[in-house]
């Protein structure tokens, strides 16, 4: 029988030793780059401060399982097929040495259908996955060729197809052997069908030779990963790991009061590498350029100067070329690109591989606007505006307390009221969005919910700390969090989604502890609890946009869509939950937004009509509005709604209020 003797063994075995240190000294040299950053596991790297870190669970889902990879199913499979196809591969490859100390691997239900036929599928898998990623390189999509392409994928791709036919023909080669057994590795028999005229001598000889060149091949495969894009092999769940616990963006506070260290000037957001963090660092190193989030970036799909995938490959670059304080980065990636940024979420939510590009491109709209007062004219007006005025919409006509003319609304009650329901800047100084203040009161009232709004309508700060301006956002949260507890808040209704993530993320930072609702998740629990009762009318089709900030970031979708089914027929955009397009106004791009191909909110408009549903309902004053604004363009008729205004339509008359 053609055998590999235990001394080939022994010597691949020290070879694979080689291939390893080189797999070592190319993720060290990652590590060396990724170590300049700010610290980001604390000052001391501790077994402990690292587990701190770990989100086992995008670990499992993102790392392991290539969840997001399956947004796109065609390159998701393909990844599959080889991942787990490699899996079962060296789990059969590193379990055969055993059988040099009397263990029989291929005796038995383990041999017959993991050794054999459950190895046989997996090369079968990864020669699949493999020849479809080559194949697409021949005619790439647009998000791998756009700004920028990465080198180096093609050459290793290569490489491990020829390792997968070099191991089936190693394959060929052994089952010609008459003492072969195995009738299961039906690919390897039908190649080695084709073997069998030759010498017998030659086909030993055959055996020896392939088992080597696919075992060196294997190796050279080892010993280049960490000198290749293919470290995102291991980079990737690696950096799933240490991914936010949260979703969406996640922006920490600055501490104003922290003094230089190691003579080093506090630095206000980012202008070079090193005034980022570690885990961004890590971002670079891992970012495949696979364009990804450039195709789901609203900005980037509207024609403005803004691509995330340009952002981090421009970063990767310096970050390789160990440009860490080379201050001109800033520049290179452009005031008009960073300040594109709608902070939708879009780009962390489909990495593959749980990287943040916005949290990077927002650390440098912090240099941008505290370090060198710069920023868009219309942003900086509105910046000036609610340092000036509590609020940032420029020449309003509204007065704040419009939007209850001709209700009777009580003022919160300390110790007395159950609710605070906030107002908030865009409720209360955009004519469109009062009405979804008018609509709560009389669906609060309805259900009997003790609530009172403050007696001077304010904003949380939303629009300045995503602008860049978190000095300003801290001052404003700050008085917020000590007049809420002088006033004994406990439970706070929101009606901006913006105003909900400040309160709920970035406010108990700073020190806040009260429970913060979006308006939409207390109607769908008045109505599942039986407190609001609505009639639906089933022949009125609805399409609900979702907020980027209740969707992306904070994993609220069904209560929304509870809410609209309860009222009307729910009809799906093609974008929708977790995957929504944005309207376009966050990072105060409300007040900014210009240039490009086409309005966000128009494109994300034009998909809603395309659904030929009779409304659009959001859950959003500011998607509201923006959508509002777009919606004129198709017919003079109101066809935008929030939540809270079809719950008032589809009252029954006659439903009394609840008793308190």
């Amino acid at each position: 029988m053609y055998s590999i003797s235990a001394i080939n063994y022994a010597i691949l075995t020290v070879l694979l030793c080689g291939a390893l240190y080189s797999l070592y000294l190319g993720l060290r040299k990652y590590w060396g780059r990724i170590a300049q950053g700010k610290p980001y596991f604390g000052k001391e790297i501790t077994r402990e401060a690292v587990l701190a870190k770990v989100n086992w669970h995008t670990f499992l889902q993102r790392g392991l399982l290539l969840s997001r990879l399956m947004k796109r199913p065609a390159s998701g499979i393909a990844h599959l097929l080889l991942f787990f196809g490699a899996v079962i591969e060296i789990l059969g490859h590193g379990l055969f040495p055993l059988s040099f100390i009397g263990i029989d691997i291929y005796g038995g239900w383990f041999g017959h259908f993991v050794m054999e036929l459950g190895r046989e599928v997996a090369g079968i898998m990864m020669l699949l996955g493999i020849l479809f990623l080559l194949v697409r390189r021949l005619a790439p999509p647009d998000r791998l060729t756009v700004h920028k392409t990465r080198r180096g994928f093609e050459s290793m791709e290569i490489l491990l197809l020829l390792i997968v036919l070099a191991g089936f023909t190693a394959e060929a080669f052994r089952l010609t052997d008459p003492a072969a057994k195995s009738q299961v590795e039906f690919f390897g028999r039908a190649i080695a069908s084709l073997l069998g005229g030759l010498d017998s001598g030659v086909l030993a000889g055959g055996n020896q030779a392939m088992w080597w060149v696919h075992g060196l091949m294997g190796l050279a495969f080892i010993a280049l990963i960490a000198h290749t894009p293919m470290s995102h092999m291991v980079l990737g769940p690696t950096n799933s790991a240490l991914a936010n616990k949260r979703s969406g963006i996640n922006m920490p506070p600055i501490d104003f009061e922290a003094e230089e260290e190691d003579g080093k000037e506090v630095v206000f957001g980012a202008a070079k590498l090193s005034d980022l963090t570690q885990k961004h660092l890590m971002d670079f190193s891992t970012c495949l350029w696979c364009g990804r989030c450039h195709e789901a970036c609203p900005a980037a799909q509207t024609g403005k100067p803004l691509s995330p995938k340009n952002i981090m490959a421009v970063c990767a670059e310096y970050l390789e070329q160990g440009k860490m304080d080379d201050a001109g980065l800033i520049d290179t990636l452009g005031q008009e690109a960073i300040f594109n940024c709608t902070t939708c979420g879009a780009c962390v939510e489909q990495c593959p591989v749980s990287n943040s590009p916005a949290e990077a491109i927002l650390e440098f709209r912090r240099n941008f606007v505290m370090d060198r007062s710069e920023m868009p004219d219309t942003m900086a007006a509105a910046n000036a505006n609610l340092e000036k005025r509590g609020h940032p919409f420029i020449g309003t006509g509204a007065n704040p307390d419009d939007w209850k003319k001709g209700l009777d609304v009580p003022v919160f009650e300390p110790g007395e009221t159950e609710y605070l329901l906030w107002i908030g800047c865009s409720v209360t100084y955009e004519e469109r969005a009062q009405q979804i203040a008018r609509a709560m009161v009389k669906i609060l009232e309805t259900a009997g919910i003790s609530y009172g709004v403050l007696e001077e309508s304010r904003c949380t700060g939303d629009p300045a700390k995503m602008m860049g301006n978190e000095m300003q956002f801290q001052e404003i949260a700050m008085t917020n969090i000590e007049e809420f507890q002088e006033m004994r808040i406990q439970k706070v209704i929101t009606m901006c989604a913006h105003c909900f993530n400040s309160f709920d993320r970035y406010y108990p930072e700073l020190g806040a502890d009260w429970q913060t609702i979006p308006h939409s998740v207390l109607i769908d629990q008045l109505i599942q609890a039986g407190k609001l009762t609505v009639v639906q009318n089933s022949d009125e089709k609805i399409t609900f946009h979702d907020p980027c900030y209740l969707a992306r970031h904070n994993d609220i979708v069904d209560e929304t869509r509870s809410v609209v089914s309860a009222v009307g027929q729910l009809i799906e955009m093609p974008r929708n939950r977790k995957d929504s397009f944005c309207c376009g106004a966050g990072g105060g791009n409300y007040w900014g937004g210009k240039g490009g191909t086409a309005r966000i909110s128009d494109v994300r408009t034009q998909e809603a009509f395309d659904t030929g549903a009779d409304k659009i309902a959001t859950s959003c004053s500011f998607c509201l509005l923006m959508l509002t604004s777009s919606a004129t363009r198709h017919t003079e008729e109101r066809k935008v709604f929030d939540i809270a205004e079809l719950v008032v339509a589809a009252l029954p008359p006659t439903q009394p209020p609840a008793q308190q």
